[in-house]
């Protein structure tokens, strides 16, 4: 559930979006809201509007933070999902989760105490989809190898004779 204004949800004080300027989604005291975004957001954006920079490298120059967290640690051209997780200059966190498509989610958690929450919540469980569709993809190859090497089914003998 988003609220409509910053204001309206317990937690930092955030500044609601002017109208039409930029807004992001933020998770706070166990709520997302629509907020205005903080100065590097802003940033990250004009680098990559104006001199079109890739937006995970503009999020890492924005951020300072320039060893993301990305999970998988598979390989991306496999996965079904992806979660990319910057550290953000005032102590919080600026999420994605993205798959081969677009950007599904992408959250800012200004509060370190709200991560553990925002992280059992919403990426664990995206996360542990991520590694149940992996199961299934394997089973399935396992079973598609299994069927190929099985000998098809069983004959009747006709070493039997009618009367």
């Amino acid at each position: 559930m988003v609220e409509d204004e910053a204001e309206a949800a317990p937690g930092l004080a955030l500044e609601p979006p002017g109208p039409g300027e930029e807004e992001l989604v933020t998770y706070t005291a166990g709520r997302f809201v629509v907020a205005a975004p903080p100065s590097w957001y802003l940033a990250a954006l004009r680098a990559a509007e104006e001199r079109e920079v890739p937006w995970p490298q503009a999020v890492a120059d924005a951020t300072g933070c320039t060893d993301a967290r990305l999970l998988p640690l598979e390989d991306l051209r496999r996965a079904d999902l992806a979660v990319w997780c910057w550290l953000t200059p005032e102590g919080g966190r600026y999420v994605e989760i993205v798959d081969a498509t677009a950007c599904q989610l992408a959250v800012y958690v200004p509060d370190p105490a709200d991560w553990p929450p925002f992280w059992a919540g919403y990426v664990l469980p995206a996360l542990e989809l991520q590694v149940l569709a992996g199961l299934r993809r394997e089973f399935a190859k396992l079973a598609r190898a299994r069927r190929r090497l099985s000998p098809g089914p069983r004959r009747a003998s006709s070493s039997r004779r009618s009367p």
